[in-house]
């Protein structure tokens, strides 16, 4: 055996095995149908990149027609993780909504078969030109970033999602179709991005394509040029999965729920077009003239002769007939030249054994974290489901003594367990999401570590590796450790191991507000990660703001315990802002800045955790309260209300019953949040309800809904149209269109400076067209354009005040903005503001 070559397929494996693991609760074992397109995918050794800008920009069916059609290698590059987007099924924004959009694109994939790959560059919020979008990513950062995504993967063919010309509605999908074109180029040429030479070499594609889609009505795609235009039918019925592409894209495409994207499924003829952009023509095919066999390589036909052997001897009763075949064909393929396509391709003949072996293989912890310098006890299995003999060689134990396990030929259908224990480096790296970790700017993502470079998550901290002995020869599996727990609704549930502080301190909002010169408590949470944990915890505040105590002593007997922690800050006398920042020293290891715990947990996608710097932003700002008790009708999901308690405000979280039910004249103002009225079914009934509560006397601010999927025909006590009106520029200028209107007078005036410092965008989905008895307050614009009125309108309605804004408050409240808040205040105060 050459085991050298087998540790380098097991790099790439592990990587595999990660990803398939970690979707274990979402995707099942394979049955007999992805048995055998994975037998037939193995006889095709070539790719395709498919190109985009934002999670959920690929086009599903045409990677499952790639991958499950013409059984080519596939992977989305998508530039950006969605970071700057909207979140329809929970609070989380930014960093958090990046994991989970990521996660999202995992699950995708593991429906389409493709691969999943990004760039650094960051989703800073809508932008409506490429050359601001590059301005913010820099040109040449994402190129090279391309560039090297092609040269590691390298595609026979790329596809961009979207063209070169402007038509995809956004600065990110022209930019994508942009540095794609130039990378098409860039990739294959040595002089360009020189420095990646070390790590990957120069390639060519052979062409490139758009993916032209067919606009609404029309019968022939919508083309940018002159090239021939290829058909591909994704709506073909593929027998082995019983569905088509375009069905299958359904269940894709439905992963991207944070997005609202659920999908239905299409059935019978599904045309897609695919316009050439660069490279050599094709005729009919798009992968026209290139070698797709194993004929490419010098000795690929022997491997080819063995993987056909594999195919012929396969049986869906018996898969097992095809694994002497598969392990031939694996020496033969060690023997090719060392590159990504020959390992990949490796790594997928080592899965096609798991699978046809009927191998089960598993390393589970009893505990979802571990801690530096912990000992910890790992349970391995193994289980042979076919009547092939398999034999222990070793098992390869990271920081640990293998376990009793080696050298057992465990019978079959009988479950083999070991436990192990391996003890935690005191150097091991936290688990929180590579592109979180360092200094990052508004326009591209922190990539501390090189080898990270592209890769959709951090590869699994601990990894056991089963060498088993099959057919003669040992064959090598790497099995990341996970937490095995068993879910009252979800059943059985996997998770990754993370590797965590043996204490974490988590704030309960991002930012604290200082309504005068009073010092306040601010609470935060300390949690245990281990039994019998204890740390020092201490505190900076910034120049002018004072701290007390500036550090606590915590001790805790058993993980998951916490503790409830104040300091009293007391802020300057003047307006100012900082940050709050936190350090800890535990036994044995040097004094390092604090992390919090946050989990991502949605039931579509496995569970994820967060270890931001614990810190939180400290404002001091003149802000005065004009109503006491608030109503909020929850929409998508947002944390204005956290920030209004803070404030001292009673906010009450209003349920579709309380609408139809309560008093709601007890309310000095109601709310609903970001797009209730498209995530709210009941209030296409109960808006009357609202409209009723402002004709009594309340206040009603509408924030931002879409007009895409309104569950009400009527949202306002007059007619107001929706559009996707929005200022992108989170700087652009602001006019106050009456500047002695009670709402901005009232309780404090709105002035130019109240617009600054407003962090991603200024409002989104302004009202296009609007009823005479609106009064627009602001007028708002990106450089260059129009300026909009519809980001604030207001009118009186019965005895109280109706608001409609597009404004991100949003964004801007938990971000702790002044002037955002000031603004929010006086809306909130409309009813009493209009004199």
């Amino acid at each position: 055996m050459q085991k050298k070559k087998i540790r380098e397929i097991l790099i790439l494996v592990q990587f595999v095995l990660a990803a398939g693991f970690a979707m274990a609760q979402i995707a099942p074992p394979p049955d007999a149908a992805r048995r055998r397109i994975a037998l037939e995918k193995l006889l095709v050794t070539g790719r395709a990149l498919y190109i985009g800008a934002h999670p959920d920009d690929e086009n599903t069916a045409m990677l499952a027609w790639l991958t499950q059609g013409r059984k080519l290698s596939a992977a989305y590059l998508s530039l950006t993780r969605g970071d700057g987007g909207q979140n329809l099924i929970g609070a989380e924004q930014g960093d958090a909504l990046s994991v989970i959009r990521t996660e999202e694109l995992l699950a995708a994939r593991k429906l389409d078969g493709a691969e999943q790959l990004f760039t650094r560059a960051a989703d800073f919020g809508f932008s409506k030109t490429p050359e601001e979008t590059l301005r913010f990513w820099g040109r040449d950062r994402i190129l090279a970033d391309i560039v090297y995504a092609i040269r590691s993967f390298r595609p026979d063919v790329l596809i961009t999602r979207f063209p070169t010309s402007g038509d995809g509605g956004h600065g990110h999908h022209t930019a994508s179709a942009q540095l794609a074109l130039e990378a098409y180029t860039a990739a294959a040429d040595p002089a360009r991005f020189s420095e990646q030479l070390s790590r990957v070499s120069p390639w060519r594609s052979t062409r490139l394509f758009w993916n032209a889609w067919t606009p609404p009505g029309a019968e022939k795609p919508r083309s940018g040029g002159s090239a021939p235009i290829l058909t591909v039918d994704l709506g073909v019925y593929n027998p082995v999965l019983g569905q088509s592409y375009v069905e299958l894209a359904a269940s894709s495409r439905s992963m991207h729920k944070s997005q609202g994207f659920g999908s239905p499924a299409r059935r019978g003829f599904f045309p897609n077009y695919l316009e050439l952009l660069a490279g050599s023509p094709a005729s009919g095919d798009p992968f026209d003239g290139i070698d797709l066999s194993w004929g490419r390589y010098a000795g690929g036909a022997a491997v080819e002769a063995a993987l056909k052997e594999a195919l012929a001897a396969y049986s869906d009763l018996e898969p097992h007939r095809s694994v002497p075949a598969l392990i031939r064909a694996l020496t033969l393929a060690e023997k090719l030249p060392d590159e990504p396509l020959t390992r990949g391709k490796r790594a997928e003949i080592v899965g096609c054994i798991r699978d046809c072996a009927g191998l089960w293989l598993e390393s589970v912890t009893d505990s979802p974290s571990v801690t530096r310098g912990a000992a910890v006890k790992i349970t391995l299995s193994l289980l042979r489901r076919s009547p092939l003999t398999v034999r222990c060689a070793r098992v390869e134990m990271p920081f640990g003594a293998p376990p009793a396990m080696t050298g057992i030929t465990p019978e079959q259908n009988i479950l083999a367990q070991a436990d192990a224990t391996v003890t935690i480096p005191p150097g091991l790296a936290y688990s929180n999401p590579y592109w979180l970790e360092g200094e990052r700017d508004r326009g591209v993502t922190a990539v501390p570590d090189e080898s990270l470079r592209g890769l959709p998550h951090n590869p699994p901290p601990i990894v056991v590796r089963f060498v088993l002995e099959i057919e003669g020869r040992e064959v090598a599996f790497d099995v990341p450790v996970q937490h095995r727990w068993t879910d009252p609704v979800e059943g059985e549930r996997y998770r990754d191991a993370t590797v965590v502080p043996e204490v974490t301190v988590s704030f309960e909002n991002h930012a604290v507000l200082f309504s005068g010169q009073g010092a306040r408590s601010v609470r935060m949470v300390a949690r245990a990660q281990r039994d019998g944990a204890s740390a020092r915890v201490s505190f900076a505040c910034p120049q002018g703001w004072t701290v007390t105590p500036r550090a606590v002593e915590v001790a805790f007997s058993k993980r998951g315990e916490e503790r409830s922690l104040r300091v009293e800050i007391a802020p300057p006398a003047a307006e100012s802002s900082g940050e709050l920042r936190v350090s800890l020293a535990t036994a044995g290891h040097p004094e390092e800045p604090a992390r919090q715990f946050l989990q991502v947990d949605h039931p579509h996608i496995p569970v994820q955790v967060l270890l931001p710097v614990a810190s939180v932003r400290l404002v001091r700002a003149e802000l005065t309260t004009p109503v006491h008790r608030v109503g909020y009708v929850m929409g998508a999901g947002d944390d204005i209300p956290g920030m209004l308690r803070q404030l001292g405000v009673d906010v009450t979280l209003l349920t579709d019953a309380d609408l139809e039910e309560t008093d709601l004249s007890r309310f000095d103002a109601i709310v609903t949040g970001v797009r209730a009225f498209n995530t709210r079914p009941r209030l296409g009934e109960l808006s009357d309800a609202l409209l009723r509560y402002v004709d009594a006397g309340g206040t009603l601010v509408v924030q931002y809904n879409t007009n895409r999927d309104l569950v009400a025909a009527r949202i306002a006590p007059f007619p107001l149209e929706l559009s996707r009106d929005r200022t992108t520029d989170e700087s652009a200028s602001v006019t106050l269109l009456r500047p002695d209107h009670p709402i901005l007078v009232t309780p404090h005036r709105i002035r130019a400076s109240d617009f600054e410092g407003w962090v991603q965008e200024r409002g989104l989905y302004y009202p296009g067209k609007w009823d005479d008895r609106f009064t627009p307050l602001l007028e708002m614009g990106d450089p260059g354009e129009t300026p909009s009125r519809g980001a604030v309108l207001v009118t009186p309605s019965g005895k109280g005040m109706y608001v409609y804004t597009g404004i991100s408050f949003f964004r801007q409240l938990p971000a702790g903005v002044p002037g955002a808040i000031r603004l929010f205040l006086n809306l909130l105060g409309g009813g009493r503001a209009r004199g």
